[in-house]
């Protein structure tokens, strides 16, 4: 008998496509979802499970009672019970590799059109506004300026690269300091996070979400930015206290911001959509073709490779398999 896969979102036909002769997967049609109450009614009759968007909390796990194995369609897992599903021994997976290179785009997108302007003045145009002044310091340029990134992971790093190709300087916080070599190779210099926030032109966040850094940018931590700097956020929006970072944008303690994430998202802090200094994107970093049918492809290998037996590398909580052993 086939083992059986659920995906809570259509995911197109080559994602699955090389495993439906070994495993029956099931998923909605074009255009539906399945829903919190739907997966919590049929989760115990699969094996595995890809996420996309739905909470996987205590009571899907409880009702999962043939679950080998979850996956998560994305890096952050935080919509995921990660730690109930290692006290029940389930190997929980994300996309740690995929999401990268897309993700550092956006970054840098938000921080080039918040600090050039750009959606301020397509805006103008089109309303057929010329504001063109011969000096104005509302502006940024970006060549010399010096990044700040807060996380030094996969992203972090790739968006450090990119950076330096625009010519900046970078500095970064992550609490767990990279190895000499990869600071070399990216062209980043370590510093205390109070020391990037207050040197920084520019902070971009790259740091996941656990409930012990919930509101790590808060109304303390933008006092200490230089009151021209612009803050960037494409890691989650629960990092971020939102009624305090629109309090820095409309008090000059901040000069803008680019968001891809928010904290309760889809709604958007409602004061956010009125300013001129604020680029909004609707949590789309990754959201490029390649890198969507990639993650998928990612997450189902992961699955897969649990269920035949195997050690995947995205799996978050690696600790279960050594538990089995």
């Amino acid at each position: 008998m086939k083992k059986r896969i659920l995906i809570s979102k259509k995911v197109p036909d080559e994602c699955v496509a090389p495993y439906k002769n070994d495993f029956e997967i099931s998923q909605p049609a074009d255009g539906t979802a399945f829903d919190y109450d739907y997966i919590l009614s049929r989760i115990s009759d699969f094996d595995g499970y890809l996420d996309i968007d739905i909470i996987a909390d205590k009571s899907v796990f409880d009702a999962a009672k043939k679950l080998k194995v979850i996956a998560n369609f994305g890096v952050g897992y935080d919509k995921i019970d990660w730690k109930y599903a290692t006290e029940l021994g389930i190997p929980v997976l994300n996309t740690p590799t995929q999401v990268t290179e897309a993700t550092a785009e956006l970054a840098v997108a938000l921080m080039m059109s918040v600090m050039r302007g750009v959606p301020r003045y397509d805006k103008q145009v089109r309303k057929k506004i010329w504001s063109s002044p011969l000096f104005s310091n509302v502006d940024t340029l970006i060549f010399g300026s010096t990044l700040g990134l807060v996380g030094f992971g996969r992203i972090g790093r790739s968006v450090c690269i990119k950076a330096k190709g625009l010519g900046m300087n970078v500095i970064y916080y992550d609490k767990c300091r990279a190895p000499e070599c990869v600071e070399k190779e990216c062209g980043a210099i370590y510093k205390p996070l109070d020391e990037v926030l207050a040197e920084s032109d520019c902070i971009s966040l790259h740091t996941p979400y656990f409930s012990e850094n919930h509101h790590m940018f808060n109304e303390k931590t933008f006092s200490k930015m230089k009151p021209t700097a612009y803050f960037i956020n494409t890691a989650r929006g629960k990092l971020v206290d939102e009624a305090a970072l629109c309090k820095a944008l409309k008090n000059g303690v901040i000069k803008g911001a680019g968001l891809d994430v928010f904290e309760q998202e889809p709604t958007v802090y409602e004061e956010l959509l009125s300013m001129d200094n604020v680029v909004l994107t609707p949590h789309i970093a990754s959201l490029t073709m390649r890198s969507r049918i990639a993650m998928c492809n990612e997450a189902l290998s992961g699955l897969v490779d649990v269920l035949n037996g195997r050690i995947p590398h995205n799996v978050i909580n690696p600790e279960v398999f050594h538990n089995k052993q």
